[in-house]
C-alpha cells in the first residue's frame, strides 16, 4: 500500500477514523480468530479421542467378557473331562474286580481285589528300597508317598495271602500319571513272588513304554532284571494291565491286548508254592541339576485284582489223616496226646503244615473256625475204662499241649470205636492233634479204607 512516489497516504494503515479497522485491530483479530479455532480443533481431537477411548474400552470390556466366558467354559470343559476320566478309571477297576471274581467262580482258586479306599496294612506287606517313603492312599489310589522321599528307589507291595497255583493273574488299574511320562519311569504289577519278596516277576509302564522282568531282593536292596520291553505304546490314566503267568511263561496285556510276552525258559525265577505272593511295584527316581532337584513318580494305581486261572488241586483248607494198617499201635493209660505214631497215610493236606504224621500234629496258617473230627478204633473193649475223644492245641510246635474238648465217651464191653467232632477257633500258627482218655491201656489199629482211626479238619469260617 505504496505509492509510485512512495509516500505512506495518511490514514493508510490505520483505517478510517473511528472504524476501529487499523492494522493493530486487524492483527488481534487474526490471532484471536486463530486461537479460536486451534482451540475448536483442539476440543474436537479431544472429542474424537474420547469417543475413540469408550469405543477401545468397549471393545476391551467384549474381549475381556469373552476371554472370562471362554475360561469358564474351558474351566467346565476341564472338570467334564475330568469327572469322565475318573468315571471312566473308576469302571474299569470295576470291571477289572468282576472279571476277578468270575474267573474264581469258574475255576475256583483264590481271589483278591482292593480298591484302595485306605492302605490296609493288616493284608499288605510293604519292601523299600532305596531312600523311599512307605505307600499311602491319596483320592483313592495308592502309590509312593509324594513327600518324604531323598533318593531313587522302589516299593513292592505284596498281598499277604498267597494264591493257590502256578496258573495266576494280576491286574492294575493306572491313576495318576504324575511323571511316568519322563525317563521311562515305570510301575507296575507282580506275579509269582516269594512272601519275602526275594524273588519275583514284574510288568512296568510309562506313558510310551512296556517292560516285563525278573526281580530279586536281597540285604534290604531290590534289583530288577528286563527279558523284554517296547516303547511303541500309548498308555494313560484308567488303563488296565494286566500280567499273567502259566507255570513260567509270562504275558502281560493293556486293555486285554497282547504287549509282550516271555518264556523263562532257564526257570532263573523260581515257580512252585513258595512263589505264588501277588503284588505291585511303585517307583521313584530323583534327579539334581544346576536348577534344582526334581522328583519323578511312576503311575499310582486306582486298583488292584490278582486269581488264579486254573483250578487248584484241591479248594480250601484242611487236612484228612489216618491209619491203613490194621495192626496195632499200644497207648498208655491216660490222658494224652498219642504216645506212640498211629497215622501213616495222608489223604489230603491243603494250607497247612503237617509237623507229625505219626501223631497227627497239624499247624494251622489261617485264623478262624475250624471242624474237627477225631476217630480211634481200638483192640480192646472200652469195658468199665471209657474211651474219651480228646483234642490238644499247643500255642507253636514244641508247646506246651492243652486240652480244649472233650466228647464220645465209649463204655461197654462191645464198644471198640470212639469219636467226636469238635467246631473251634484256631489262631494262625496253633498247632492241634488229637488224643484221648482212657484208664486202661491198649492199642489203635486201622483199616485199609481209612474209615475207623482218622484226623480230619477243615478252615469254615476266616475274616
Amino acid at each position: 500500500m505504496t505509492s509510485p512516489d512512495k509516500r505512506v497516504p495518511a490514514g493508510a494503515y490505520a483505517g478510517p477514523a473511528g472504524t476501529g479497522a487499523g492494522l493493530p485491530s486487524l492483527q488481534k483479530l487474526t490471532w484471536q480468530s486463530a486461537q479460536q479455532s486451534i482451540i475448536s480443533g483442539v476440543m474436537q481431537s479431544f472429542q474424537g479421542v474420547g469417543a475413540a477411548t469408550t469405543n477401545i474400552n468397549n471393545a476391551t470390556a467384549q474381549a475381556m467378557s469373552a476371554a472370562t466366558a471362554a475360561a469358564v467354559g474351558a474351566s467346565g470343559a476341564q472338570s467334564t473331562a475330568t469327572a469322565a476320566q475318573d468315571t471312566s478309571t473308576a469302571n474299569a477297576s470295576a470291571i477289572a474286580a468282576l472279571q476277578t471274581q468270575q474267573q474264581q467262580t469258574q475255576v475256583g482258586g483264590a481271589s483278591v481285589t482292593d480298591n484302595f479306599s485306605s492302605w490296609n496294612t493288616a493284608s499288605w506287606a510293604t519292601f523299600r528300597s532305596g531312600p523311599v517313603a512307605d505307600v499311602s492312599v491319596v483320592n483313592g489310589q495308592a502309590g509312593i508317598t509324594k513327600s518324604g522321599n531323598t533318593g531313587n528307589g522302589s516299593v513292592g507291595a505284596l498281598w499277604k495271602t498267597p494264591l493257590l497255583t502256578d496258573s495266576e493273574s494280576v491286574s492294575v488299574v493306572l491313576g495318576a500319571v504324575n511323571q511316568a511320562g519322563s525317563n521311562d519311569l515305570g510301575s507296575g504289577p507282580v506275579i509269582r513272588a516269594a512272601a519275602d519278596l526275594s524273588s519275583f516277576v514284574w510288568a512296568a509302564v510309562s506313558t510310551t513304554s512296556v517292560a516285563l522282568g525278573y526281580g530279586v531282593r536281597s540285604g534290604g536292596t531290590t534289583t530288577f532284571t528286563q527279558w523284554v520291553g517296547g516303547s511303541q505304546f500309548s498308555i494313560s490314566t484308567g488303563d488296565t494291565i494286566t500280567l499273567t503267568a502259566v507255570g513260567n511263561s509270562y504275558t502281560v496285556q493293556i486293555n486285554g491286548v497282547g504287549a509282550l510276552n516271555y518264556h523263562d525258559t532257564s526257570a532263573v525265577s523260581p515257580v512252585g508254592s513258595t512263589n505264588r505272593w501277588v503284588g505291585f511295584i511303585s517307583t521313584y527316581l530323583q534327579q539334581s541339576s544346576a536348577w534344582g532337584t526334581s522328583s519323578y513318580y511312576g503311575f499310582d494305581f486306582d486298583s488292584f485284582a490278582a486269581a488264579d486261572t486254573a483250578s487248584p488241586p484241591i479248594v480250601g483248607t484242611g487236612w484228612s489223616l489216618y491209619r491203613q494198617n490194621t495192626s496195632s499201635v499200644a497207648q498208655s493209660a491216660g490222658a494224652n496226646v498219642l504216645t506212640a505214631p498211629v497215622f501213616d497215610t495222608v489223604r489230603q493236606t491243603n494250607n497247612i503244615n503237617l509237623i507229625d504224621l505219626g501223631t497227627g500234629q497239624i499247624q494251622v496258617t489261617k485264623s478262624g473256625w475250624y471242624v474237627i473230627s477225631v476217630g480211634f478204633q481200638w483192640d480192646t473193649a472200652a469195658g468199665s475204662n471209657p474211651y474219651w475223644t480228646v483234642l490238644y492245641t499247643a500255642p507253636a510246635a514244641g508247646g506246651t499241649w492243652t486240652a480244649i474238648r472233650f466228647a464220645g465217651e465209649a463204655m461197654g464191653s462191645n464198644q471198640y470205636d470212639t469219636s467226636a467232632t469238635f467246631v473251634v477257633f484256631l489262631g494262625a500258627g496253633t498247632v492241634c492233634a488229637p488224643g484221648f482218655q482212657s484208664g486202661q491201656s491198649a492199642g489203635v489199629r486201622g483199616d485199609a479204607g481209612g474209615v475207623a482211626t482218622f484226623f480230619d479238619g477243615t478252615l469254615c469260617s476266616f475274616s
